[in-house]
């Protein structure tokens, strides 16, 4: 796969859009009193490049993350195949450290989204191409014994490579589990659905008793008018089980910059298999278009971010799914982002006091980039830009993974490029 392939559909029509529409961006309306630091400047050498996905945080405060390049210069990647690394708090500073380095075949390359904890404290994530054809679904754990060396190498099992288009291809997201302890995830490409790579799967990884994995694809999406395409976000279980999702592109609407813009979707547990329905077809019209992401609040309503639209260089909206009593969903857009704030939102994620917290590849002072709240006020919603950043400075720009909130208020992501001369992306915090 080419160096745009890697960065997944999603990504594409983001940037592709926001290189258009900074010629039209305004400056930014003055930010709240945050402070933003840059915990880490990637080199592009052994400690990665070009992170395109957040981070997950740990019970004793350290960072995990991805890169989709970088790490020892062997296999067959283009500026190696990507790391998963690790910030350590350190006194007043941060160290980050490559736990693990890719190397393409068997193990998998290029990991496009974040990794998780799973019930066994190990850590879960996928990489988007590499093992037998079309990417990996891998987990780490730290080495067996103690290591006084400072980058020892955490062991990888590869609980599932995908094989072929048939099987699905391609996963750009992260994985979920669920509570017997089954793994689930998405595919961009490949299942049976009629799209030149096929429109996408959602699978299954269940436990064996001989430490092995079996695999079993869930819904094949067929595109068109009556099904998404494209699945590049992770999923979210309710509590009765259900599956929620979004597709970047499916429906029959057409979207600025994308054939299609995407859909909202449900998976329930029918039987001994799963039934799709879809919640919500966007437009690009009033709602918005090509969906990131999905997060529950404390009353059972879905929200997400659409990261493009209302028209032609519309900056996005974010969307409000409320659960009805007649078993149905009833979709809002209660915030519609405008060219003086963030702009082509990345996955939204929440707060405990209900806040909703994001990143942009597009907007802020500087066009290249925003971190911003929304806060309930008088029946809407309040905005405000926190952070910007600077494709000229030290800070990166282009930041495309979800926000993590610790207890504190403190905000870490990642940005996919800038920071240095190396072009290849920071490790941020903006504190409140």
């Amino acid at each position: 796969m080419t160096y745009s392939s890697q960065l997944g559909i999603r990504s594409l029509v983001r940037l592709a859009v926001a290189g258009i529409a900074t010629l039209f961006i305004l400056a930014a309306s003055a930010a709240q009193a945050q402070t933003l630091t840059v915990l880490h400047r990637f080199t592009g050498g052994a400690d990665g490049a070009n992170s395109a996905a957040g981070l997950t945080l740990d019970a004793a405060g350290n960072l995990y993350g991805t890169t989709l390049r970088g790490g020892i210069e062997e296999g067959p990647c283009y500026g190696a195949c990507g790391v998963v690394f690790k910030m350590t708090h350190r006194g007043s500073g941060w160290t980050e450290t490559p736990i693990y380095s890719f190397g393409g075949s068997p193990d998998g390359e290029n990991p496009n989204a974040r990794v998780i904890f799973g019930p066994d404290g190990a850590l879960y994530g996928t990489t988007y191409e590499g093992g037998s054809c079309c990417g990996t679904v891998f987990k780490l754990q730290p080495p067996p014994s103690f290591c006084a060396s400072t980058s020892c190498s955490w062991r990888e099992t590869i609980l599932y490579s995908f094989t072929s288009l048939a099987d699905g291809a391609y996963p750009a997201a992260e994985v979920v589990f669920d509570r017997a302890g089954n793994l689930y995830g998405t595919t961009q490409s490949g299942g049976t659905g009629p799209c030149q790579l096929g429109c996408g799967t959602v699978f299954e990884l269940s436990p064996n008793a001989n430490g092995t994995w079996s695999k079993s694809t869930l819904h094949s999406f067929q595109g068109g008018a009556t099904d998404g395409s494209s699945p590049d976000s992770a999923l979210l279980f309710d509590s009765a089980g259900n599956l929620y999702g979004t597709t970047d592109l499916g429906g029959n609407y057409y979207c600025y910059s994308a054939p299609t813009c995407g859909t909202v979707f449900e998976l329930t547990p029918s039987g001994s298999g799963w039934t799709e329905k879809v919640l919500h077809f966007f437009t690009d019209d009033a709602d918005g278009g090509n969906p990131a992401g999905l997060v529950f609040d404390r009353e059972g309503n879905l929200y997400g971010a659409a990261c493009q639209g209302p028209g032609e260089f519309g900056a996005g909206t974010i969307f409000e799914l409320t659960p009805d009593q007649g078993g149905g969903w009833t979709f809002t857009v209660p915030y519609t982002f405008t060219s003086s704030g963030a702009s082509f939102p990345n996955a939204p994620s929440m707060d405990a006091a209900g806040n909703i917290y994001g990143s942009s590849q597009n907007g802020g002072v500087y066009g290249t980039g925003a971190a911003y709240k929304l806060t309930r006020s008088n029946g809407g919603w309040s905005y405000s830009t926190v952070g910007s950043f600077n494709y000229q400075g030290p800070s990166g720009d282009t930041p495309v993974g979800t926000v993590v909130v610790d207890a504190q208020g403190n905000l870490y992501s990642t940005c996919y490029s800038g920071g240095s001369s190396q072009n290849a992306g920071t490790v941020w915090e903006i504190t409140p």
